[in-house]
């Protein structure tokens, strides 16, 4: 029997190394082989295509690369952050520590804005804690809107910064560090869209390993998950603008005491997911 594969400081098909390493991911996401694929794209610089298609074949100094990535996923660090960047839109977006990832829902936000956009002829669009930037400049690339982003973490508005540029948006994106949308007080009014992918998680409300990772600022938002949404709308008002925000499926009640103005549309799946106000074109 050939019994190479198995002996210390002798290549290795990386197919043969993916499908022994993929267990260890098996506690800590439901698709362990695609995640191990991923990762060894990182060590080796290919697209997953590659891996699947062509007979590749690694270094030991390579899997030990490669070995180290699995392990730390294993541990529960997220997979995006170890890959740099997630996907979004399309788009791919840069991401790391300190910065949120992305989540496929808020595609449907997205989507729903440039629809509204579109059907209004909106042009100035603010986007509050923007993170990786996913939404503000997925909207200014697939429109030709000015948008105003805000983040209190620096470290968001350096990345958001980095996407813009990346996606070629950087003269349409203009981004500063604050709270809600303080640092564009002076431009408010010409502000006629708000968007929002904010807080909304409970404060004592469990979430998946990888998650606690992510910032929690950009997680919690106090006892009922409601405090962002409390403080932005006693704050500003939403006379003649369109404001879209994404919620937790669970929050329409307390939402309509916080924001009787409020309409709340459905995700794809048919949970409630977004908080919509059209004061401008109702």
């Amino acid at each position: 029997m050939d019994t190479r594969e198995n002996v210390p400081g002798v290549e290795r098909k990386v197919w043969d190394l993916i499908r022994e390493l993929s267990h260890k991911l098996k506690d800590i996401t439901s698709n362990p082989v695609l995640e191990t694929v991923l990762l060894a794209t990182k060590v080796l610089g290919v697209r997953k295509e590659d891996i699947i298609s062509k007979d590749i074949v690694v270094s030991p100094e390579v899997e030990n690369s490669i070995v180290k990535l699995v392990e730390r996923r294993a541990s529960g660090y997220p997979l995006h952050y170890i890959l740099g960047e997630k996907e979004f839109m399309g788009l791919p977006f840069f991401v790391e520590e300190g910065v949120f990832i992305p989540r496929p829902e808020t595609e449907e936000l997205v989507e729903i804005a440039l629809d509204l956009i579109n059907r209004y002829g909106v042009m100035m669009v603010a986007d509050v804690g923007t993170g990786s930037g996913a939404i503000g400049v997925s909207v200014a690339k697939f429109s030709e809107v000015i948008v105003f982003a805000t983040d209190v973490s620096e470290k968001a508005v350096e990345v958001s910064l980095k996407n813009a540029k990346r996606h070629g948006v950087l003269d349409r994106f203009v981004v500063k560090h604050g709270r809600f949308l303080e640092p564009f007080k002076e431009d408010y009014g010409k502000i006629e869209m708000i968007l929002s992918n904010p807080p909304y998680v409970k404060k004592n409300d469990r979430l998946p390993r990888d998650v606690l990772f992510e910032p929690p600022e950009a997680l919690f938002a106090g006892e009922d998950g409601l405090d962002f949404y409390r403080a932005f709308f006693e704050k500003y008002s939403t006379e003649g603008k369109i404001v879209l925000m994404e919620i937790g499926e669970y929050q329409v009640e307390g939402l309509k005491k916080i924001v009787p103005q409020a309409s709340f549309l459905k995700d794809t799946s048919g949970k409630y997911r977004f908080l919509y106000i059209n004061r401008r074109f109702s």
